[in-house]
Formats: structure tokens, sequence, C-alpha cells
């Protein structure tokens, strides 16, 4: 599956399937692509919410629904099964937060209740259990389940603008954004 500008292409390996609004889905323009445990597929727009297939169709979620923001830039599913959508449009620089779904509700986290910035652009599980969020307004957020923790500038990151997180083998967290890359191995930030 390959999110574009132009709708969501599916290859099998010998032929190309296009998926446009006129199918369903929210947007031709997408953002994040993520397949979740029971096989859906979810596709965050960039300034039409959440589309999710299961394959015969789809089914859009928004602001009407409790989604925090209709510019999605990040999807997961946790191992709990939750999902968490990092909200934003670079564009305007305008987010309204993070939102989690558990399948029935949605909940809005924000940097009112700790979170680093409210312009989520990548998300993270570690092996711990802990989920990262990088923001393009704020530095990194980790979130433990019950308390977010923020490391910014003057933790060691170079900038505040994060796009991207990921864990490697050895546990490191690798941050990567304005200014470079930076690696937090649960002590310190190189």
């Amino acid at each position: 599956w390959f999110g574009t500008g132009s709708g969501v292409s599916r290859y099998d390996g010998q032929t190309w399937i296009t998926y446009t609004t006129k199918d369903g889905l929210a947007s031709n323009v997408l953002t994040s692509v993520l397949q979740d445990q029971e096989g859906n597929l979810w596709f965050g727009t960039r300034h039409d919410n959440v589309s999710r297939y299961d394959g015969q169709t789809f089914t859009t979620f928004g602001s009407k629904d409790g989604l925090a923001h209709h510019g999605i830039l990040s999807v997961l599913q946790d191992r709990e099964g939750n999902y968490w959508f990092g909200t934003g449009s670079i564009g305007s620089l305008q987010s309204d937060g993070l939102s989690r779904y558990d399948g029935e509700t949605f909940q809005t986290f924000t940097s009112k209740d700790g979170l680093a910035g409210n312009m989520v652009a990548s998300i993270v599980q570690d092996r711990k259990g802990n989920l990262w969020f990088g923001t393009l307004d704020g530095g990194v957020s980790r979130y433990d389940g019950e308390t977010f923790q923020t490391f910014a500038t003057q933790d060691g990151l170079p900038n505040n603008f994060v796009r991207s997180v990921f864990e490697d083998q050895e546990g490191n967290l690798w941050f990567g954004g304005r200014g470079g890359v930076s690696r937090y191995d649960g002590q310190t930030t190189t």
C-alpha cells in the first residue's frame, strides 16, 4: 500500500489498484498508512480526517466523531489495541493535539495535558510500552500511560521540530528533525 497525493495505491506483485475519494476515501492526499491488528487499513489524510478500510468499504472519522483535528500526520495502534492519531496542518501550523481512539470513543491530549506540542508528526511505542510522540512545535513526549515527559532543546535536542522517532535494536530512541538527528539512550540525549 502506498499513500500518495492522488489516493492510495495497492500493488499485489503484478497489478496496481488505486483508491480515491470516488471509492470512499476521505481525501486523495495521504500522510500516513497503518494496518491494524485486525487487518483493517487506516489512512491519515492531510486535511480531511482519517479513513478506515475493511477490505470492502471506507469509513471516515472526523471532528464530529471526536477526532482532535482534521489533518492527520501520524497513526499508530498500540499493543493494547488503542489507535493514536497525531494531528496537525503543516501549511498553517495548526493543530488541536493528539487523539486516542479505543474503538468506541476519542480522547484528546494537548499541551495542557503535558504533551510537548500540539502538532504530532510521529508516534512510536517502545519495547517497554511507552509511547513517544515527535512534535513539530515542542520536542518529544514520552507517555507512560499516565503522564507525559517532555524532551526538548534544553535536554539535548538540536531543535524542537521533531519529524520522526525510531527505536533501534538496542533500545535507543532516535529523533530526526530540524537541526539533525539525536539519540536518547535512556539516560542522555546526544
